[in-house]
């Protein structure tokens, strides 16, 4: 037995017997996420193995044909994924339009905060130069003792819109985030034609909230929404991974069946706000995109999801924090969509799997060009969407761009950062988020079990 199918065989039998290994939630013991890792490994091993006795004796047509129907299908496998994010892509980019229309309204922003909030004074900037200027912007703090509290204060009387900061007080029961929503939502009222929730870490562009709202003030939607954009700021290893993965997802097909929103730019009409009640659907939960997407759903609200709100995200931190928020994403995917987790985990197996036994037959020509069609599949991939960014009019300089392109070539490396995501979200017992560390055994079912003070 090899050494690592020995390493392997252990943590397995652990699993086996684990109690944790059964709780719904999926939060297992970080072995039998280093079982999954030395799975590969061992399966890699046997591979590697297989050829060495390849060369040493003569093989029979029997093991002949099992090798190369596992190497067709896991390479028709992999090519299939790609393809079909390939061309989800290039829909994406044919029915890509900038919004034409544009309707004005009396419009409330909601925006949770905390912590430093760095880019808070660019993120103001840029909400002063949209072409519909808000109402207000309420901004909602976990306490007076964060440091948004003071940030947000002090920017609050250099605006051309007026800006209202409410404490929220520590969450118990839901991420603090959801806490700090319910306290700002409580201040809407009978002069809101709509309330858009955003993120700290965007930066929209001047028609950003035209497009969301316009939607909701015509009467087309009840709910409107987008996603990020990842912008490489610094050309850093971590945000060229970063945005990698999340420009690949952000030209996914949004299925109304998936019950998707993002919080990070959501505009509400004061309809789907009362069929809502957000102080009780975000009260027992960690997600506010997946409470609001399963309810706005349940409830039979219409929910638009617009191509163009593609909306400019900085990438920030280095490569522990960028791993640490991709695993919060799948670990918040894994709890509310697990049908979804498991896709995205499929997908990435099967194409890791992919890469492996081609890159172990390279002397034969069938794996030379399997490998060549799935850098090429990368590499178009890469090209839509750079040509999507520059409709859009976030084109990245030539220095971005060459990372980007390096990466589509080096495609392998990408899929093994993101499968190392996916993976690590198998424990989703524990998620920590921010200052705070939340224990999760349900869906609706969130405890807050420590916080750590600010720095």
């Amino acid at each position: 037995m090899s050494r690592a199918a020995a390493l392997f065989s252990l943590p397995v039998r652990a699993l086996d017997r684990s109690r944790r290994s059964r709780v719904r939630c999926g939060c297992l013991p970080f072995g039998a996420i280093r079982g999954l890792v030395l799975g590969l490994v061992r399966s890699a091993d046997l591979l590697l193995a297989v050829r060495a006795s390849s060369r040493a004796l003569p093989l029979t047509s029997f093991s002949l044909g099992i090798g190369l129907v596992v190497t067709v299908v896991f390479a028709a496998g992999a090519l299939l994924v790609s393809a079909l994010g390939l061309w989800a892509a290039v829909v994406f980019l044919g029915r890509l339009r900038l919004p034409m229309i544009h309707r004005s309204g009396s419009v409330t922003l909601v925006l949770p905060l905390t912590g430093p909030a760095p880019g808070l004074d660019s993120l103001l900037q840029a909400l002063e130069g949209q072409s519909l200027v808000p109402r207000r912007l309420i901004v909602s703090v976990e306490s007076v003792q964060d440091p948004a509290y003071r940030r947000a204060a002090d920017l609050a009387h250099t605006r051309r819109f007026p800006i209202e900061v409410v404490v929220a007080d520590q969450a118990t029961q839901c991420a603090q985030k959801c806490s700090n929503l319910i306290a700002a939502l409580r201040r809407v009222d009978a002069q809101d034609e709509a309330v858009v929730l955003l993120d700290a870490d965007i930066l929209p562009p001047r028609w950003w909230l035209s497009a969301l709202v316009t939607p909701l003030l015509d009467g087309s939607a009840d709910v409107v929404n987008g996603y990020r954009w990842p912008v490489i700021a610094a050309p850093t290893v971590a945000a060229h991974l970063a945005a990698g993965i999340d420009r690949a997802i952000a030209l996914l097909p949004r299925l109304g069946s998936l019950r998707l929103t993002w919080g990070g730019s959501l505009g509400l009409s004061p309809r789907s706000l009362r069929a809502l009640e957000p102080h009780r659907i975000l009260a027992a939960t960690l997600s506010d995109d997946c409470a609001v997407g399963e309810y706005a759903a349940a409830r039979g609200l219409r929910v638009l999801t617009r191509r163009a709100l593609l909306v400019p995200t900085p990438i920030r931190g280095g490569l522990a924090s960028v791993w640490g928020f991709g695993r919060r994403q799948y670990q918040i995917i894994r709890i509310y969509r697990p049908a979804l987790w498991g896709l995205a985990l499929g997908a990435l197996s099967t194409r890791l799997l992919a890469w492996g036994l081609l890159l172990a037959h390279l002397e034969q020509a069938a794996a030379r060009l399997a490998l060549g069609a799935l850098i090429a599949i990368a590499v178009a991939g890469f090209v839509v969407q750079s040509l999507v960014a520059r409709r859009l009019g976030m084109a990245d300089g030539p220095g971005t761009g060459l990372g980007q392109g390096l990466l589509a070539v080096l495609k392998p490396v990408v899929d093994l950062f993101h499968w190392s995501l996916v993976v690590a979200a198998l424990a989703a017992g524990t998620v920590r988020w921010g200052h705070v560390t939340y224990g999760v055994s349900g869906p609706y079912s969130v405890t807050v079990r420590s916080r750590v003070p600010w720095a």
